[in-house]
């Protein structure tokens, strides 16, 4: 396996990384001594027995491996619960499904803000494949929201039919398996996980399967100029899967997608030329995908031109699209008041509250994309500067 030497692990996760490596293992020996990396990245995060997100440990906040805006500050929590309010108030039949709702907190504190305003849905929906975050999360709720609990239903899959509802994925996309790719003597070849000689996981590069060849076909022929030697990105192959999944589940549909991204000029930009894969570890940042397996997360950001392009296909409206910050300011973040319980914590409220207004890195690389299935809203409902020209 990879050198861990620099890391200090538990028994009991160098147990979980080494079985997860002999999982992976396996999977490379079974299809002709390699795979995909979206596969390995499947693997490593998803597999219910050594996958990352099904690991019993803890994956956010201060004590986990990386911090999201939920936990980092309640002003997304308030700003989506504006957004959604307004969309019950149109139509008191939608509830909510949350995919992939992490720790919880971020749906405690919607329900919270929407109850506070009496817009609170009848069913406030979760979808999350995740095992071990589905207990962690009904621990949340029954200590910081117990008289709530009762419109809090899990689903086991997507396989339901919900008349209306407002669909919220943050930060989700950017978890999901991605393709990798290199350009070599003006070829793109993919970056598939095979093992060395000396027995660890390590690149290899091959010709591009049909699909993913026919993606990059289209990436390139839209950039305004050829990828350079030794480009390396990703490409996204399950986007359609993913959202048509999450659409189909509702006869009617807003949906929030909320991530780090660029538009494609911007993902492709020709000094973008590592791509955007890393990896976290003890809010640590490696770009080693092979370091520890099972333990670490893998992410990749959003190309949201595709994101776009997926949605038409699927035809669904792209209502509007926007940093975080634009979508913040036009959801009354700026009506937020510091509920801290002594004078630092409201200190501290103020100064997340500015770097989320004051163009910092965090409000300008994360973006918010409306989607529309059979609603139409025009793009002023969700942000003061509506971005979608840059698609």
């Amino acid at each position: 396996m990879s050198d861990v030497a620099t890391m200090t692990l538990s028994e009991s996760q160098e147990v979980h990384t080494k079985k997860c490596f002999e999982r992976v293992k396996q999977e490379i020996n079974n299809h002709n001594d390699s795979i995909g990396f979206d596969k390995y990245m499947e693997i490593v995060l998803y597999d219910p027995s050594v996958g990352y997100y099904n690991y019993q440990h803890e994956i956010f906040g201060e004590s986990g491996d990386f911090t999201t805006v939920p936990e980092f500050s309640a002003h997304l929590a308030y700003c989506l619960a504006h957004a959604c309010a307004k969309l019950i108030y149109d139509d008191a039949k939608r509830d909510i499904l949350e995919i992939g709702a992490g720790n919880g907190k971020l749906a405690s504190e919607i329900i919270s803000f929407l109850n506070t305003w009496g817009q609170i849905p009848n069913r406030y929906y979760i979808y999350e494949p995740s095992i071990s975050l589905r207990e962690k999360q009904k621990e949340h709720f029954e200590k910081e929201i117990p008289e709530h609990v009762s419109i809090i239903e899990w689903l086991p899959d997507l396989s339901c039919k919900i008349e209306t509802a407002i669909i919220l994925a943050n930060e989700v996309l950017d978890a999901l398996p991605v393709n990798c790719f290199k350009v070599q003597n003006e070829s793109i070849l993919e970056r598939c996980v095979a093992i060395s000689d000396e027995g660890n996981f390590t690149w290899q590069l091959q010709n591009p399967s049909e699909d993913l060849d026919a993606a990059l076909d289209y990436i390139t022929v839209m950039l305004n100029e050829p990828l350079g030697e030794n480009y390396c990105s990703e490409v996204n192959l399950n986007l359609e899967d993913t959202l048509l999944k999450w659409s189909d589940c509702c006869s009617q549909c807003i949906m929030f997608l909320i991530d780090y991204g660029f538009p494609q000029t911007e993902y492709y930009h020709p000094q973008r030329n590592m791509g955007t894969l890393r990896c976290y570890f003890n809010h640590q940042l490696t770009e080693d995908p092979f370091l520890i397996p099972g333990l670490q997360d893998i992410t990749a950001d959003v190309d949201f031109t595709a994101v776009a392009k997926v949605a038409k296909f699927l035809k669904m409206g792209v209502l509007s699209f926007s940093s975080q910050r634009n979508f913040m300011l036009a959801n009354h973040l700026l009506d937020w008041r510091p509920s801290g319980q002594d004078e630092m914590e409201r200190i501290t409220q103020i100064a997340q509250l500015k770097q989320l207004t004051l163009g910092s890195a965090i409000s300008e690389r994360f973006q918010v994309m409306v989607l529309g299935k059979g609603i139409e809203y025009g793009a002023d409902r969700f942000t003061l500067r509506d971005m979608r020209i840059r698609l």
